[in-house]
Parts: C-alpha cells; structure tokens; sequence
C-alpha cells in the first residue's frame, strides 16, 4: 500500500500540464498515474488544483550563524514551507561569514534538527581563503562578491578571480557590482542633496557599475571555460551582456522584487526598498520579464535577505539593504502566470527544475518516478490580500503588503510528509524533519558525511 496519494490534480511537468495521480512510497514519488486504483494510506483530492514540483529557493539569507535575531532556520524553513518552498540554498555572508571548511562543517551542524525545509549551504570567497575553496566539497557553488553589500565578503584581487575561475569545480555565483564603480559614485554622491532621495538608494548603485561586473565574470568564464551564474541580475543592460555570452554554462537568475517594484515604488515604500542590487527603472523590469520570456533567465530567486522594520526605519546610511521574500516567491510568480505573464510549466522551470540543474542537486526538481516528493498543490483560483501580519518570517513584514495576489499554494509536502496546510499551519511536522541537500558532482567525496 501507498503511503499518499495525490488524486485527479493537474500534473505540472516540464513540457506541459496532463491531468493524473501521483503515487508516492517511502518518501519517493513510485508511479504517475491516469488513474491509480489501488489503495493509499493518505488520500488527498487534487481535482480542480495543480501539482507543482517542490520550489528550490537558490538564493536566501538565513541569517546564521550571528544575526538569529533577525531570522534563524526555524521560522525561515516554516516561512518558506508556507509558500511552497521545498529546498533552499543559503548564502554565506554571514557573522562570521562562511569562508572555511570548518565553518563551513559548524554551519550544516547548527543547521541539524532546525528545518522544516531541506537546505544546502553556499560557500564565500575572499582575496585570501582560495586554498579553503579547494578544501571542501558538496556545495552548489562559491559566491563571490565583486561589489560591498551586507557583511564584508569581497574579492578585490583580480589574480584571485581568476583563480577561483580556473579551479572550476564548482560553479561561481556572483553579486556582480563592481566595487570601483560604486566607490566612484559614492565619492560623487558625497554630501549631494540627492541623498535624501528616496531612490537614492538607485542612483548611486547605477547599472553601469552591474554591467561592468558582468563582463568581467563572463569574460573570465569564457576564459577558463567555466560555470558562472549571475545572482541577482536586475538591468537591461545585464541582460544584453549575458545574452551575448550565454551558454550552457553561463546562468543567471532574477529575483520577485525586481521583476514587480520600480523606482517609482520608492514614493510607496521608501527605503524599506533599499536592496543590492537596487531596484531599477520600469524599462528595466520590462528586460527582465522580456529575458524570461525568451530563456536568457534561467531560475527566479528569492535573495530572502530579513531585516527588522526598526532597521529599516533609519536614515539612508544605518538602513541595511535587503527585503524578506521566501514565503511570497511562488505566490507572485503564479499571479504572474493569472496575469498571462507566462506559463505554469515555465514557472516550474524558473523555480524548481532550473535551480536542481544548474546546482547539482539529485532527485528533487521534477515530478518524475524515482524524485523526491517534494510537491506543492497550487489553486490557481485563489486570491489572498498580503499583510505584514500573515508573515512567518522572523522579522514579520513583507514589501507586497497590502497588494492581492492570485494563484496560491495550499500545502506543501516534502519527502512524502505534509508539510504545511493553508488555514491548518504546520501540517502536524515539525523543524528538523528538512535534510541537507546534496550539491556533490560526479568523483566528489562528502566530507560532510
């Protein structure tokens, strides 16, 4: 006997939507089914609703180890499983941020027990850890931060960037913003009327200093035949470059923010908006969608990046950049989808297949015979006004409240176990339960084992 079964939904594959039964045993998904007669200890009616693969948030800020009170794998996990969020990869910048094998070994320890959804653990770069870099294994890949943004993770040395390329293990992910450009504008900016701007935020993290960053990195992966995905990309002028360069291993990802607020949501939201990278013009968010449309964007990330609003509420130099977003990731991509944006099957690319691929994470992604059931039912139909109130995220708002979004997700399962139910909360699960996702390519040994 089946331990569930998932009846009559609308099957969200790859190529397409077909209408059937998903059959799941032992925490795998073991038939896809027209319709499946036999009996299942759990039975869920999917007639009307949409199986979705489980959502791979490839980019969050946890915030742990140093900054918990902000957000910790508990209430995070929980806020991600209720938006439909399976698996996340969290990024390095931490306090102190992750930049040795046994930070790296101390991180996935704290993380041990805490999760409702399964993680994984990015690793940092700096100009001087390249031979930490060679030490570890089982990691999606290595950020680099070529430009200043929260915590002090940079690489400044170019020798080292073309290190980190040449070694080639992993693939390198960048916060593409040159740091000699934002120094150049923040000397220019300097004591100027325009600080007190709301957009300020904007103008002196222009494009220019995202574009030059982009060539760079993709000039060097050209070099060293290297995999490169840029976080984060938020100009047209980002776009027109990776298009140029793009490959099969040259990726890149757009984030919720950047494809909905505008530098005229600052009039709104002020600095509760301030992000790296900023929040750009109308033209550019039109790129945005104009690259996913045609598959220059690989993934949609969330860069959940939690800041208490008493943080935010600060003038313009104090204020941390950074917005939460786990939890909305998916509700926005499918009110995009009722919006006749794109389709479902193309958001399960963008937020489950893509981020499984390109990160080398096994057996999640997909619904196919054989993965991880990991799933997500979805009502297309539903429509939900987002308040700060509803948030699960430790630091309790969100930058879409008070907007109606619809196309929801309205439980979450991971390995086979309901994770999370609309209106019933934590479906009887509880933190721990999410494992550590497996990054390891082909020859490569655990050494988190």
């Amino acid at each position: 006997m089946a331990d569930l079964l998932l009846k009559k939904g609308k099957i969200v594959f790859m190529d397409g939507i077909r209408e059937g039964d998903v059959v799941v045993n032992g925490g795998k998904i073991v038939e896809i089914a027209a319709d499946y007669r036999e009996e299942a200890t759990r039975v869920i009616d999917c007639q009307d609703k949409f199986i979705f693969p489980g959502v791979i948030d490839a980019h969050v800020h946890m915030r742990v180890p140093g900054t918990e009170y902000k957000e910790d794998f508990a209430t995070g996990s929980m806020a991600a499983v209720s938006g439909g969020v399976t698996s996340f990869l969290d990024m390095p910048n931490n306090v102190p941020p992750i930049i040795s094998k046994k930070m790296l070994t101390e991180k996935r320890g704290l993380a041990d027990g805490q999760s409702f959804a399964n993680y994984g653990f990015f690793f940092g770069a700096t100009d001087d850890n390249v031979d930490e870099i060679k030490r570890i294994s089982n990691v999606p890949g290595i950020k680099v931060y070529m430009g200043q943004s929260t915590g002090n993770l940079i690489v400044r040395k170019d020798e080292v960037l073309e290190q980190i390329f040449s070694y080639g293990k992993f693939p390198v992910v960048a916060h593409a913003e040159s740091q000699e450009c934002l120094t150049r504008f923040a000397e220019e900016y300097a004591g100027s009327d325009a600080r007190s701007r709301a957009d300020f935020h904007s103008v002196v993290r222009p494009s220019e200093c995202a574009r030059e960053a982009v060539k760079h990195v993709l000039h060097l992966a050209k070099k060293y035949d290297a995999r490169v995905h840029i976080a984060h990309a938020s100009t047209a002028e980002e776009i027109d470059v990776i298009r140029k360069f793009k490959t099969d291993k040259v990726t890149c990802e757009v984030t919720p923010h950047h494809l909905v607020f505008d530098d005229t949501s600052y009039e709104k939201l002020g600095l509760k908006l301030k992000v790296n990278p900023p929040i750009r013009t109308r033209a550019d968010v039109e790129a945005l969608w104009a690259a996913i449309t045609d598959g220059t964007v690989d993934i949609v990330a969330s860069d959940h990046a939690p800041h208490l609003l008493s943080e935010k509420d600060a003038e313009y130099e104090a204020c941390p950049a950074g917005i939460p977003g786990v939890e909305t990731i998916l509700p926005v991509m499918l009110d995009a989808v009722n919006k006749g944006l794109l389709n479902l099957d193309r958001v399960a690319q963008l937020l489950s297949a893509g981020p499984a691929r390109i990160f080398g994470i096994k057996g999640k992604g997909r619904i196919e015979v054989g993965y991880d059931a990991d799933l997500v039912i979805i009502d297309m139909d539903v429509e939900k006004k987002i308040s700060n109130a509803q948030m699960l995220t430790k630091c309790a708002w969100t930058p879409w409240d008070g907007m109606t979004l619809k196309g929801w997700p309205v439980m979450t399962i991971i390995g086979g176990e309901v994770m999370y139910e609309s209106g019933g909360g934590a479906g009887g699960a509880s933190a721990g339960v999410g494992k550590f996702v497996s990054s390891r390519r082909a020859g490569e040994l655990d050494f988190l084992q």
